[in-house]
């Protein structure tokens, strides 16, 4: 919620600011306009790294996959598609840092087929590798052109692809979307396999 409902509202009105400035070159109130922006980047600053460091609870009583798994299929009981969730095993716990970039990723790209999709069908999979975990969140939705997509973030319409990409690099990982309008979405990541200590 912090990151799509207040996140966005602040980049939109970021945004209105800045186009009033643009009209007011020249003014007395360009000062202000400026100082206004400064701080309307500051805050969204301070509430995208509140959204990152929150960690949901369920990640402490179920661990990772069970946390997945439930995830998946509320979401999928409310949109009304088919959820399929396929996952190696775990040995023990990950690094908390892990965990929770796995679980917003996975959420995001969720809420997206959600949002965008119309999807009738979501994969998700997890496959656990010697140096790295693995995921993919496919679905059999309306698909869209992943550069346009791409370009609407970096003009601040839309943080969820942004989002998820910054997750991923944070935790030292690496994310990959493939999609064409018509023939459904693969969100890939990958993040290094780093115990709890």
């Amino acid at each position: 919620e912090l990151h799509d409902e207040i996140g966005q509202s602040l980049t939109v009105a970021k945004l209105n600011v800045q186009a009033v400035q643009n009209q007011a070159i020249g003014t007395a109130a360009q000062p202000r306009l400026a100082e206004t922006i400064a701080i309307l980047e500051t805050t969204l600053g301070q509430v995208r790294n509140l959204a990152l460091q929150l960690r949901p609870s369920i990640l402490d009583d179920l661990g990772l996959l069970p946390a997945l798994r439930w995830h998946s299929d509320m979401q999928a009981k409310r949109a009304g598609f088919t959820a399929w969730f396929d996952a190696d095993p775990l040995e023990g716990r990950l690094a908390p840092e892990i965990e929770i970039a796995c679980f917003r990723i996975v959420q995001e790209a969720i809420t997206n087929v959600i949002r965008h999709a119309h999807a009738k069908n979501v994969w998700v999979e997890m496959r656990n590798g010697p140096l790295e975990l693995s995921f993919s969140i496919r679905d059999d939705g309306t698909g869209f052109d992943v550069q346009a997509a791409r370009q609407k973030a970096v003009s601040g319409a839309s943080l969820g692809l942004l989002g998820m990409e910054e997750r991923a690099t944070l935790a030292a990982g690496w994310l990959a979307v493939k999609s064409a309008p018509g023939q459904g979405t693969t969100v890939q990541f990958g993040l290094p396999h780093r115990a709890r200590q």
